[in-house]
């Protein structure tokens, strides 16, 4: 479990975004120290005014100060930026005193070759949680010069052995462990289905449930394909309470051709196409994570008191697949997410499959990111089920 500072705490660092799985994260067309960021959440369900929090380094000293306005909304993220020009809701670019971002050693110490850090969030009494991060990770004995005086640290202070090298972020899996696994700027969770969804297959359509390694699943490219591994993963209500950002997301029957309710991971990304795809962004189909589509078309969040039970769902290749009549992706693994798969127990796989060899070179459509996404969702509308039928 994390470290908490008034309902907020530490969800995702992207330390060294260098090599094969760096990302552009702020859009500004590099992948490099600027795109490098800190992510904190808001476990609780009422907003949190963020005027006075700041972000501290250890090495390299102020990194953000919050101002008027800035909030973080009820299980929502904040991320922030080491450069960021207009970022969009959520998003922030670093103002600190080391907002450079440029160079090995800008933004954030890179963790690995003994570049070891501790990031802290102060509030505007003083007192603060930290995360070190290295290999080996080393706490600090003494806070950095001129941080805020007055308040004292919550929690015993998380660490977390990880050079995280080549864009592999520091980040939580559902238990709230601290692990390494690709980076997911502005959202937390993984790819994956919930209990009861039906996976169509060459024996038609199957509850999750029932899948095992070596069955044939539909795929929209590549036709029946063998699953290769499958992970149940439950979540009890006490995790759902303090990260109520892992709950599902629903997606009414009719909205994406499926002729059932389905509901999966938030940060599970789901297949759009048509002519307005194709005029925005010169393509026929993209992948958008469900979270991203909450507010339209009836798509929410599923705030049940009752605990959850994913699934995941593992290729030889990144796949698209049919679930309740909805083609949504399976899980992708980029060149960081072999440390985050290792870290999580109950894989069932082939008996040739080796987890630790396997990788996935591109995804198996575009993915959009949030502000892409945002042109796209106010066209969804709900299809009543008859409707979707008779089409």
């Amino acid at each position: 479990m994390p470290d908490f500072l008034n309902g907020l705490f530490f969800s995702e660092i992207l330390a060294d975004n260098a090599g094969g799985g760096a990302i552009d994260v702020n859009g500004q067309g590099g992948t490099n120290k600027q795109d490098e960021f800190v992510e904190i959440q808001n476990s609780t369900g009422e907003t949190i005014n963020l005027d006075g929090y700041q972000i501290w380094s250890e090495k390299n000293g102020l990194l953000h100060s919050f101002g008027t306005g800035d909030q973080i909304g009820p299980s929502g993220t904040a991320t922030v930026v080491g450069s960021y020009t207009n970022p969009p809701a959520g998003f922030f670019g670093a103002n600190g005193s080391n907002n450079s971002a440029s160079g090995n050693g800008g933004f954030l110490e890179d963790g690995e070759a003994a570049k070891n850090d501790t990031i802290f969030l102060v509030d505007p009494d003083g007192n603060y949680i930290q995360l070190s991060y290295g290999q080996p990770p080393q706490p600090p004995t003494s806070l950095p010069s001129g941080f805020p005086t007055g308040g004292t640290l919550q929690g015993s202070g998380e660490s977390l052995n990880s050079g995280a090298p080549n864009g592999t972020s520091v980040l939580r899996d559902a238990d709230g462990n601290l692990v390494e696994g690709a980076p997911n700027p502005g959202t937390s969770g993984t790819v994956c289905f919930t209990s009861g969804t039906m996976i169509k297959t060459d024996r038609g359509d199957v509850a999750v449930d029932a899948l095992a390694p070596g069955m044939r699943i539909c795929s929209m490219d590549h036709g029946h394909v063998p699953l290769r591994a499958i992970r149940k993963a439950p979540i009890g209500r006490a995790v759902l309470t303090w990260n109520p950002d892992v709950r599902p997301i629903v997606i009414p029957a009719g909205v994406l051709g499926n002729p059932i309710t389905l509901r999966l991971s938030p940060a599970h990304r789901l297949l759009i196409g048509g002519t307005l795809v194709d005029l925005l962004f010169a393509t026929h189909e993209v992948l958008v994570p469900a979270h991203q589509l909450v507010g339209h078309a009836g798509i929410h969040r599923d705030m049940r008191d009752e605990p959850v039970t994913y699934f995941h769902l593992l290729f030889d290749t990144h796949e698209i697949v049919q679930s309740n009549g909805c083609w949504s992706e399976s899980l992708f693994l980029g060149d960081v997410a072999h440390a985050a798969i290792e870290a999580s127990s109950g894989w069932r796989t082939d008996a040739s499959v080796d987890l630790s060899a396997m990788a996935h070179k591109t995804t198996a459509r575009p993915v959009l990111k949030g502000y892409e996404t945002a042109a796209l969702a106010g066209s969804l509308v709900q299809v009543m089920p008859e409707e979707t039928a008779a089409a």
